[in-house]
């Protein structure tokens, strides 16, 4: 097993304690503690806070945006059981950790949006990253005649990732994992009617 850079470790352990802390309670000798690395190291790769949050953020997204698509990218499974199997691990997250870390990338957009651009513009950006293999697998699904959408892909899929971060962040107030479950009842009954209306008007196998 090839042996992680002292950077990498920074990173990794950082983005736990930006997660955990927040952007603003999240101090850089937090960091190396947790790294196991002199407080100097972190300057010398990052130089600022700013810095290693954007490359903080871009491991989260990417971890995220892998998992997604793996599962998006998957049609042998109808698309509605594969946004159920999303729906169900982010559920799963929430109920584990008592609804207390919400999502790093909606944690930072409430705290940091307004105050840093380049993290507004990169956490705006990485949203749509999410959203795209969602919206991939909609658009197929549609193609296929497997379901049948009242408004265009692109904005269902960011309707579903948008509802999921409000659901999380209620989650991190009531404590409880109820909020994801209303959502996903809510969505499932929407995606039905859609599916039941692909049925009706897909042509008649003889």
């Amino acid at each position: 097993m090839p042996r992680v850079s002292m950077r990498d470790a920074l990173i990794e352990a950082g983005q736990k304690v930006l997660h955990e802390r927040g952007y603003a309670a999240t101090a850089v000798q937090d960091i190396a503690a947790v790294a196991g690395v002199p407080k100097g190291s972190f300057f010398n790769h990052f130089g600022t806070k700013e810095a290693f949050a954007a490359l903080a953020i871009e491991r989260y997204v990417s971890l995220g945006e892998t998992g997604i698509a793996d599962l998006m990218d998957n049609d042998s499974l109808p698309v509605l059981q594969r946004i159920i199997m999303l729906i169900d691990a982010v559920n799963d997250r929430v109920k584990a950790l008592g609804g207390r870390e919400g999502c790093m990338l909606g944690n930072l957009s409430i705290e940091v949006a307004g105050a840093s651009e380049p993290l507004r513009v990169q956490l705006s950006d990485a949203f749509g990253r999410w959203c795209a293999p969602l919206a991939g697998a909609l658009e197929r699904a549609e193609a296929r005649g497997e379901i049948a959408l009242t408004v265009d892909p692109a904005t269902m899929a960011n309707f579903i990732v948008n509802g999921l971060q409000g659901a999380i962040l209620r989650a991190k107030v009531d404590l409880t994992s109820t909020s994801v479950e209303q959502f996903k009842v809510i969505l499932l009954d929407l995606l039905r009617q859609g599916e039941a209306e692909a049925r009706k008007t897909s042509p008649k196998k003889p």
